[in-house]
């Protein structure tokens, strides 16, 4: 009987070990961050026209408005920033070469309406794509 409970108990380790591998491999580049585009998935990337189709097939639910009601009466949207400057909403992407990016990241809602401005008033964020056309330091 005490065999049996060592048994399952390893198999359950050997479970959640080969769970965990997966899920760290399945974010794919950045070092595992999926709040990160890095140049390296940029440059390796090909079949892409724009900087939409890029994101949209690294990481697809960054140009999803995740609530499409409207927050008290305002728009949502998913703002696109390069550095601090708003340049439009997620459609905005469509507009931009995607090998002018160094680096994209992702800002949740919360975290974009605090951090950022010039989005304008009577909009709520559902995110934020941040564009970074030099390496960090550089600019």
């Amino acid at each position: 009987m005490k065999a049996r409970n060592l048994k399952a108990v390893v198999g359950l380790f050997m479970v959640l070990g080969v769970a965990n591998g997966c899920a760290a491999t399945r974010s794919g580049g950045s070092g595992g961050r999926s709040d990160v585009i890095s140049r390296e998935e940029i440059v390796a990337t090909t079949g892409v026209r724009n900087m939409y189709e890029l994101v949209q097939r690294l990481r697809p639910r960054w140009v999803t408005v995740r609530n499409q009601d409207r927050s008290f009466g305002m728009a949502t949207e998913i703002a696109v920033y390069q550095g601090q400057t708003y340049m439009g909403d997620v459609e905005t992407l469509r507009q931009l070469g995607h090998t002018m990016a160094y680096e994209i990241r992702w800002m949740d809602g919360p975290t974009a309406m605090t951090t950022l401005t010039g989005y304008g008033s009577g909009k709520h964020l559902s995110g934020a794509i941040i564009i970074s056309t030099t390496p960090p330091g550089r600019s």
